[in-house]
């Protein structure tokens, strides 16, 4: 007979909740390498797309008042450079919130999904549309725009970092002071 101590492998949900132990996962060492070298590389790219962003904006800002001193003023392409420069301030805003809590807000998406709407609605010119597109695209923009003010997609408070402020500072707006009494 095998005097040798046989070895159960369990399932995570095999584990009595009693027991207060979690198992152990051969795997999750892998995990912990992946994640030091994937996310510095993920905010590498992060941050190589948002100067990307910056570079673009910057260039829309140069046509833009190019187009400002230009003879031949055109409202509507003023206004579609205006738009499109507020959908990459947008995008410049969801890229840094990514990089600060490393996940993608939602209602930003949406906020910018529809001042890309609306900039496009403008472009084609309302007018001329067709009756069905354009209710189409309103019934978008209601729906996106009932989302966003009523679905429960926005950041909660306790996720809002408060760098250097103490819970009770929060409500006041003062900052703790860095002086060795506190």
């Amino acid at each position: 007979m095998d005097a040798r101590p046989t070895t159960r492998i369990t399932a995570p949900h095999d584990e009595s909740p009693s027991s207060g132990t979690r198992p152990r996962v051969p795997y999750t060492g892998v995990h912990s390498v992946v994640r030091r070298f994937l996310e510095p590389a993920q905010d590498t790219l992060v941050v190589l797309l948002a100067l990307v962003l910056l570079g673009v904006m910057i260039r829309i800002l140069m046509m833009l008042g190019a187009d400002l001193i230009s003879p031949q003023l055109s409202f509507s392409v003023v206004v579609a450079g205006v738009l499109f420069l507020l959908v990459l301030v947008e995008l410049q805003r969801l890229l840094l919130i990514y990089l600060r809590e490393h996940h993608v807000s939602v209602d930003v998406m949406i906020e910018v999904t529809i001042v890309g709407v609306l900039r496009e609605v403008l472009l084609l010119n309302p007018i001329e549309m067709d009756p069905l597109q354009l209710l189409a695209l309103t019934a978008f923009v209601l729906a996106l725009g009932v989302l966003l003010r009523f679905g429960d997609i926005r950041a909660p408070q306790r996720r809002i970092r408060y760098h250097g402020a103490t819970p009770d500072a929060r409500s006041r707006g003062t900052r703790r002071s860095s002086s060795p009494s506190d």
